[in-house]
């Protein structure tokens, strides 16, 4: 007699709810690990543009409190420091000279909105040696807080959240759906996270998909994306504006004595490949102490931007000017051809300088310079050389000067 074996009807499943868990359970993971993708490329991303912005802000700093350290002046120092106070997202400054003795400090008056992301992104102060002519004379510390990250991580967590709770309901109906249906839609988002994550895309946005729920999970996803492209645009742009300021010259707008140095190196490495010749006009007004004295530090302003339009109407496409001390300015004529002698450019200068300069009381001004050449590789063969050879011409032009006087 044989039997037949048992039903077990109660313990099998069907292929549709077995489908149906499995894509479930699929599309959740799916969308959490693109939800935790985006929030973590968000905060590296974040915590990238904040240190690149301390950092901005220190080397500036480093700029404006270098003649306090020269000369040991607190004062200076807090004026020095002033533009930065201005920055939000600063929490302290502090100035030390070069045996790491406190100049001056400055501490915001504003609360810590949340420690926590203080501690986790600014664990430590940004600190900047200021140097001058190739030495250390002290350092610049920055502080960090969290007011400009708090904004920012609040609604990140609001939307991350949102997105959240709309998977959380939308996956309950497409986990019933057949598997093609589910994977196409999931890999599109999955591919907009894997490159948000790895190249930092956050110009890359999910297309739109014929699942309703999963679509609005992309708009979620692209309206967070929206705000990561905004939120790092507005970094990149404060980041250049810091990075111009560190690099110009505030009063004149030309670039400062970093940016020079810099350029300097650049020049004569392109002469030396091309074996070409490049001029080096040193330029220093004459007197001007005595100007600045007599009419007022608004007054040298004034004729220390003049002098400055004077120098940019000469240069030419390629050539470059910098103010690189007080009353102290350089044009990089590169390349040196026979229409643009030096010697033709330092009298183009002296002459529109000499013209009057309308100060801000009321008077006229009539200034004067004197104008030191120096050719690279006759005068000097490095950059040191080449400056120091320039400044003595600018000397022997500026005895010549008070000689015809």
């Amino acid at each position: 007699m044989t039997g037949k074996a048992p039903e077990r009807i109660g313990a099998r499943t069907t292929l549709q709810k077995l489908l149906s868990r499995f894509h479930f359970g699929i599309t959740l993971f799916a969308v959490a690990l693109s939800g935790l993708t985006i929030l973590l490329a968000g905060v590296s991303a974040l915590r990238g543009y904040a240190d690149r912005n301390m950092e901005l802000a220190a080397k500036l700093g480093a700029y404006g409190v270098e003649p306090a350290l020269v000369f040991n002046d607190p004062q200076a120092a807090r004026e020095g420091l002033e533009p930065l106070t201005r920055i939000p997202g600063i929490a302290r400054l502090r100035v030390l000279d070069d045996v790491g003795r406190p100049l001056t400090q400055w501490t915001s008056p504003m609360a810590d909105p949340a420690p926590l992301l203080t501690r986790m992104f600014f664990p430590r102060p940004f600190s900047v040696a200021v140097q001058r002519n190739g030495s250390a004379i002290g350092t610049i510390e920055v502080w960090g807080d969290s007011s400009t990250l708090i904004d920012y991580v609040r609604i990140g967590l609001l939307a991350g959240l949102g997105c959240l709770l709309i998977t959380a309901f939308g996956t309950i109906f497409l986990a019933r759906r057949f598997e093609y249906e589910l994977v196409k839609p999931l890999n599109e988002i999955a591919t907009v996270a894997h490159d948000v994550r790895l190249h930092r895309r956050f110009d890359k946005r999910v297309k739109p998909l014929g699942i309703a729920e999963l679509d609005r999970l992309g708009g979620d996803i692209n309206a967070l994306l929206d705000e990561l492209q905004g939120w790092q645009g507005h970094m990149e742009s404060e980041r250049a504006v810091l990075a111009h300021r560190a690099s110009h010259d505030t009063l004149t707008a030309l670039p400062n004595r970093d940016s020079f140095d810099e350029q300097l190196a650049k020049r004569i490495a392109a002469a030396d490949a091309r074996a070409e010749r490049f001029a080096l006009l040193f330029i220093d007004a004459d007197n001007f102490k005595a100007a600045n004295d007599s009419f007022g530090h608004a007054a040298g302003d004034a004729v220390l931007v003049a002098l400055s339009a004077c120098i940019k109407e000469t240069l030419r496409k390629g050539d470059f000017a910098a103010r690189i001390g007080g009353d102290e300015f350089v044009v990089i004529v590169d390349p040196l051809e026979a229409e643009a002698a030096p010697e033709e450019l330092a009298r183009h200068i002296r002459a529109c300088v000499a013209q009057p300069v309308a100060l801000p009381g009321g008077e006229t001004y009539r200034a004067s310079v004197s104008v030191g050449v120096a050719v690279y590789p006759d005068n000097g063969g490095d950059a040191t050389a080449l400056l120091t050879a320039a400044d003595a011409a600018m000397y022997a032009d500026k005895l010549s000067n008070r000689s015809r006087v």
